[in-house]
């Protein structure tokens, strides 16, 4: 999701962010309301519409990253996290890219959800918490990282916020189109 469009403060020269938001009236608030992708150095589009369907639709982009970043409110859109929305988000990414997947939620666990996603893409994945400070405004968040690219996965910058999924004994649950179950992954 877009959002008011932060994440494109990371972009530098040469990069190309691509964002994808299903809500025109989000388009139009982060484009009137904020700056974050007029001042990215990097070329920016958005594109509109339900992201899966839009990358459906699409010739292979070849992602380093792809940032999943629709998960954080109450009403989550399960249809982004099947094993049929892995083979298309797979079918953009670059060889040894990263599927940085934001599941801070108050109200589900996604972590057995992306451990059934990684196992079914055969995709390395860590989880990664990063700490909040309320003196400077940084809210805590989790993000689950799947890639295939093992120096990346265990490289000491990802290794220094890692919470090892493995070590929590997380049971793998698989979506599909066809079922999936909010009540398994209640807190």
């Amino acid at each position: 999701g877009l959002g008011a469009g932060t994440i494109a403060v990371y972009g530098r020269p040469g990069d190309r962010y691509r964002f994808y938001e299903i809500n025109p009236a989000v388009i139009d608030f982060a484009k009137r309301h904020f700056t974050f992708l007029d001042d990215c150095p990097a070329d920016v589009e958005v594109a509109a519409g339900d992201a899966r369907l839009v990358l459906e639709s699409e010739a292979p982009q070849q992602f380093d990253v792809l940032v999943l970043d629709a998960f954080s409110g109450d009403a989550v859109p399960a249809h982004l996290l099947t094993r049929e929305a892995l083979a298309i988000y797979q079918r953009h990414l670059a060889a040894d890219g990263v599927i940085a997947v934001h599941v801070s939620n108050d109200y589900l666990d996604l972590r057995p959800v992306l451990a059934g996603l990684a196992s079914e893409g055969e995709f390395e994945y860590r989880l990664i918490n990063t700490p909040g400070d309320k003196e400077s405004w940084k809210f805590t968040s989790q993000w689950v990282l799947l890639t295939k690219n093992r120096s990346l996965i265990n490289s000491p910058e990802i290794a220094e916020f890692d919470e090892d999924m493995n070590q929590r004994k997380i049971e793998p649950i698989l979506w599909t189109d066809e079922f999936n179950n909010l009540l398994q992954i209640l807190k």
